[in-house]
């Protein structure tokens, strides 16, 4: 563990950082994803065998496939048709017929089951199908629409409680399509993960901007606020080839953060009180775009509110709460400074605001431990106390609830072999859990992975600044990337991958540097 950092290398720190943010229950019964748990695509299934017409002459499918939220009995397999995916998709009122279709092999000569569903207007012509290919294998899916067929999925279900065969899980975040190139997924599609955990920032809400040095490609439109908009800028991103290569790889469990709809909201107050109104129509088109474009196992939103908390375990290994740290939140303490070294205000410490929310505080403390060996959190915001004594660097992050962190770590004492993964920040970094009353005692370890391309907060010069934070193992502020984490009975691996460059198509991607934990013990070591 580093040495405290001093006042003076703090005051030069705070000269040049900003740690900015990358701007239904369980009742714990089953072993499976859970909460809320719809059996299909909430479209009307259709009963007839044979294809219709598609009702256009171009591919629908330019934006590939996707799968999510596996349990030990199904897997959710996604697509949307778009034609014209940049103008709303294309397809106007009409309800389409389409066939799915899972496979034993990626030939399709092996079809083991399949089914019609009508995609919708109401949903963007989205498709969630839930399916149950066999255990232990991975299985191939694929839609069909008219003369048209889908690019070929690769799913898996997660194995039953009595298993404990060593899974690769790669966490992701923070993809600003404008900041950089999505090379780091091209890496991750090479290292093979079983599971890819994607941890918010999905999209970025901002304007078009300028290219130059730092901006490689533009966005869609000015700042997005409707559907349409919504709708338009996933497209946008999911027009990114080595992005729908990533989905098509292997399952996705995700989560969102702020940039899904706004910079720094907090449940239905904005970043800038002046746009108070009209806030909660914009929330509701955000996630109701964002539930059409991920492959969750969620009924789809009928207001402003969608609950996305869920529990995701793998084996006899993981017990993994999904946690949503936006939707629920207080708003942030103390005017939402930054790099304030003067104590906070008392807002900060009223032990009454919730980065949760009361309810998910609770679902938490019921559904973390069991059997599991290890316990995970997907969680938005970094969760490590970097507080400086009084003096709060970040109130968008736990920092800024430091009493409903507190709670939140007490609640979750008895769980064995605590694991917090997290992105938000756009570094690299790996923390130990303390809470106020013990600020000494390791509760369990943070991995943050920095960001797929939005650029970074922190300037190289302070990183050794950072690093000497006594909760802070180790950090790289500099590169862009994930984490690539391997997870056995025995131990918790994380290669931090990082980019070269990702302004520069394809350039290298490389191991900074990898770190264990041993279960059973709280502390990592650095290989």
């Amino acid at each position: 563990m580093s040495s405290p950092i001093s006042r003076r290398l703090f005051l030069a720190l705070g000269a040049s950082v900003v740690v900015a943010a990358c701007s239904k229950s369980d009742d714990g019964a089953s072993g499976d994803t859970v909460s809320p748990t719809p059996t299909t695509s909430p479209e009307v299934p259709t009963t007839s065998s044979t294809l219709a017409p598609a009702p256009f002459d171009v591919d629908p499918f330019t934006l590939g496939v996707a799968s999510g939220d596996p349990s030990t009995t199904s897997v959710i397999i996604w697509t949307r048709l778009a034609p014209d995916p940049s103008n709303g998709g294309g397809v106007l009122e009409e309800e389409v017929p389409v066939r799915w279709e899972l496979a034993s092999d990626a030939e399709f000569t092996d079809i083991v089951s399949s089914g019609d569903t009508i995609a919708s207007a109401r949903y963007g012509h989205s498709i969630h199908v839930d399916v149950s290919p066999p255990a232990g294998v991975v299985a191939y899916y694929r839609f069909r629409v008219g003369q048209f067929t889908s690019p070929v999925g690769a799913t898996r279900l997660a194995p039953d409680a009595s298993s404990t065969e060593p899974v690769r899980i790669a966490t992701a975040s923070c993809q600003n399509y404008t900041d950089g190139f999505y090379t780091a997924y091209d890496d991750m599609v090479k290292q093979s993960p079983d599971l890819v955990v994607f941890l918010g920032d999905y999209i970025y809400e901002g304007g078009i901007g300028t290219l130059g040095a730092d901006t490689v490609r533009l966005h869609d439109s000015d700042e997005i606020t409707d559907l349409v908009a919504y709708r338009n800028r996933y497209a946008l991103y999911r027009s990114d080839p080595l992005l729908q290569n990533a989905h098509a790889a292997c399952p996705w469990v995700v989560t969102w953060d702020d940039h899904e709809v706004e910079n720094n909201y907090a449940s239905l107050t904005p970043q800038d009180v002046a746009d108070t109104d009209g806030f909660v129509a914009r929330r509701a088109a955000a996630y109701q775009a964002w539930w059409e474009h991920m492959p969750v196992r969620l009924d789809p939103p009928v207001d402003e509110n969608l609950s996305i908390h869920r529990r995701v375990t793998w084996g006899g290994l993981l017990n993994m709460l999904v946690v949503d740290g936006r939707q629920y939140r207080d708003d942030q303490a103390c005017g939402d400074a930054v790099l304030q070294v003067t104590p906070a205000c008392d807002e900060a410490g009223d032990p009454n605001r919730s980065m949760l929310g009361p309810e998910q505080e609770t679902w938490v403390a019921e559904n973390i431990g069991g059997s599991a060996i290890w316990n995970v959190v997907a969680n938005q915001t970094v969760m490590t106390d970097i507080r400086l004594g009084a003096a709060v660097l970040n109130y968008d992050q736990w920092d800024g609830y430091a009493p409903s962190r507190d709670r939140l770590l007490e609640s979750v004492a008895s769980a064995d072999n605590l694991i917090v993964l997290t992105g938000d920040i756009h570094l690299a970094g790996v923390g130990q859990l303390t809470t106020t009353a013990d600020p000494t005692t390791s509760r369990g370890i943070e991995f943050v992975t920095t960001s797929i391309s939005s650029s970074g907060n922190i300037d190289a010069s302070t990183e050794a600044l950072l690093v000497a934070l006594p909760n802070i193992i180790d950090a790289e502020v500099t590169h862009r990337g994930y984490t690539l984490h391997t997870v056995d009975a025995t131990s918790w691996t994380a290669d931090y991958r990082i980019v070269d460059n990702a302004l520069v198509e394809g350039s290298a991607v490389t191991t900074w540097k990898t770190f264990v934990v041993t279960a059973g013990s709280p502390t990592v070591t650095t290989v």
